[in-house]
């Protein structure tokens, strides 16, 4: 028993004697190249989102292996701190914080090595491998940057496709949403909503008008409920206006009207006959 004891206390100090192992990630090799692209290029603040992909390609021209971390890191809002590669591609998001602005994303892999654990000294053999520790200190990260516009909504414009409803009795309803800038805004919710109707001269004689208790038949309506509608890359939203009027009668006016978050308005009119 007093060996087996001695033998565990002896296992005890070789293990706390014995230097500490970290993991360390998988990253690019020196030389790589990364290609940066966001998708959108431009988003709203307060929380829009734009995908930031990196493309890992190692000297040799092939994708570095699955599981190479990617570092990002952002000067305005706020992106995800790492992400890892399939295929050479690796994902992340950007948010968009208040501020507006052109915030530039950076992407890198690579860097020097981590100090060895243990120090070589004079009594090692010449002939011994040097595990290629020079080669890995010697190794240098590999970046690349892109920029994302921060902007605030400043213009919403709509449209309609057809502005006169004949046949089919329907139209295609656009809000554009553009920044102080004048590019388009992608993710940006917009509520789309009937205004104001108006009929015009009766060409023929029209029946009586109904009694005050009969309530008149809604006959236009959006196809979007009244649910927002997320503008896309190009920074445009769609609904569309459908009516249930008989043609040929009196010809109607539709205001139409598209309205953001942060409570700026559009509107087009739109003739039914």
């Amino acid at each position: 028993m007093r060996k087996l004891w001695l033998l565990g206390t002896g296992l005890a100090v070789l293990a706390l004697t014995l230097p500490m192992c970290t993991g360390v990630p998988l990253t690019a090799p020196s030389n790589s190249t990364i290609s940066l692209s966001a998708n959108p290029e431009s988003i709203p603040p307060n929380g829009g989102v734009s995908v930031v992909t990196a493309f890992v390609i190692e000297p040799a021209g092939t994708p570095v292996p699955n599981g190479t971390v990617v570092f990002f890191v952002t000067n305005l809002g706020r992106v995800d701190a790492e992400g890892k590669t399939k295929d050479g591609i690796a994902r992340v998001n950007f948010v968009s914080g208040s501020r507006s602005g052109d915030a530039t994303v950076t992407a890198s892999s690579g860097g020097p090595a981590a100090a060895p654990s243990v120090t070589p000294t004079t009594t090692l053999k010449t002939s011994l491998p040097s595990f290629g520790l020079a080669a890995a200190n010697a190794q240098t990260s590999s970046s690349s940057t892109v920029k994302i516009h921060i902007g605030s909504i400043k213009t919403v414009i709509v449209t309609a496709n057809p502005d006169r409803i004949t046949s089919p009795r329907s139209a295609l309803i656009t809000a554009n949403v553009f920044d102080v800038d004048g590019n388009p805004v992608a993710n940006v919710p917009v509520f789309f909503k009937i205004g104001d109707i108006s009929v015009g001269p009766t060409p023929t004689p029209t029946p009586p008008a109904p009694s005050p208790t009969v309530t008149p038949l809604v006959e236009e309506t959006l196809e979007s409920g009244g649910a927002p509608q997320f503008t896309d890359t190009n920074g445009q939203a769609f609904d569309w206006l459908r009516t249930r009027s008989v043609p040929g009668g009196p010809q109607k006016t539709v205001i139409v009207t598209a309205t953001t978050a942060t409570a700026l308005t559009g509107q087009v009119e739109v003739f039914i006959n």
